[in-house]
């Protein structure tokens, strides 16, 4: 039986459809499983950066689709920060609120996915050197949600999807993030704003493409920017082979579903290269939200 979380320090979240916002460091690293059910460990090294991903077999990696609800959370702390509310770590929601910024449905199954991946955000950990400022040079693995509180109702038969009982949505749920990430938010240079249709992409890849090119800031600065298709599948950390993800790619360009940006794909230098180019020509992200306080 988990201890409960101390309710002193709390931030209680009254917002109202709350403009998006992500952190830029987890969008430029490969901090998330592409796909559902990964279990193996991701291990990203560069000239700069090294990052260790794993979790327990039983929960899975956290997934690209369970980070909606740290972008939800962060939207949150951050149009508070704009009323100029007090925020904490640790928050106190509605998930009907939460399902419906992050553009999920609310119904059964929705609230069960979403206990279900606040619990992979839990049991992830992470160690990395990004930000290495936050803990003055030592070594702190962490994990995207640092304790959390579920409510539950009594159910007379437990199932494999309810296996910690029937978590209650009429009751308030609170998640605690770490440090690491918190402060990200908070030092407002650190997160950028996401577009809507973003939770409409199905493919975890499609997402990933995504906040590359929002991460490395074509939303603000005119041009293209070229990827080296290798390059590429590395540092997006994915398990399918080089071709497999080419293919992917090369799929999501023909389609053009990606919000605010296109994507092209072509040989240059002998390399196959994805271009991305900031698209005006694609709806802008809507006006969104009013804090009430």
């Amino acid at each position: 039986m988990m201890a409960a979380i101390n309710q002193g320090d709390l931030f209680v979240s009254t917002s109202v459809d709350p403009p998006l916002r992500d952190n830029r460091d987890a969008m430029e690293h490969p901090f998330l499983s592409l796909q559902k059910r990964r279990t193996k460990p991701i291990s990203y090294v560069n000239d700069k950066v090294r990052i260790d991903v794993y979790a327990p077999e039983k929960f899975g990696i956290a997934t690209i689709w369970d980070w909606d609800i740290i972008i939800g959370l962060a939207s949150h702390i951050n149009d508070a920060i704009e009323g100029g509310i007090s925020t904490s770590p640790r928050m106190s929601f509605a998930p009907y609120n939460l399902l419906k910024t992050i553009g999920r449905g609310t119904g059964g199954k929705d609230y069960r996915e979403l206990a279900a991946a606040i619990r992979r955000l839990r049991m992830t950990t992470v160690i990395t050197n990004v930000r290495a400022e936050d803990g003055a040079g030592t070594e702190r693995p962490f994990s995207w949600v640092s304790d959390y509180a579920i409510p539950t109702r009594y159910t007379t038969v437990l199932t494999p999807e309810d296996h910690q009982g029937e978590a209650d949505p009429t009751r308030p749920w609170i998640v605690e993030l770490p440090a690491w990430l918190y402060n990200a938010i908070t030092r407002r240079r650190d997160i950028l704003a996401v577009h809507p249709s973003y939770f409409d992409l199905t493919s975890g890849i499609a997402r990933a493409l995504y906040r590359l090119a929002l991460g490395h800031g074509l939303a603000r600065q005119p041009g293209v920017w070229n990827y080296r298709i290798d390059t590429l599948h590395h540092r997006l950390g994915v398990t399918s082979s080089r071709r497999e993800f080419s293919r992917a790619v090369r799929e999501i360009a023909a389609a053009d579903t990606l919000p605010e940006y296109t994507i092209h794909i072509a040989k240059k230098d002998g390399h196959e290269t994805v271009t991305f180019i900031r698209d005006r020509g694609k709806p802008p992200r809507p006006r969104r939200g009013v804090y009430r306080p």
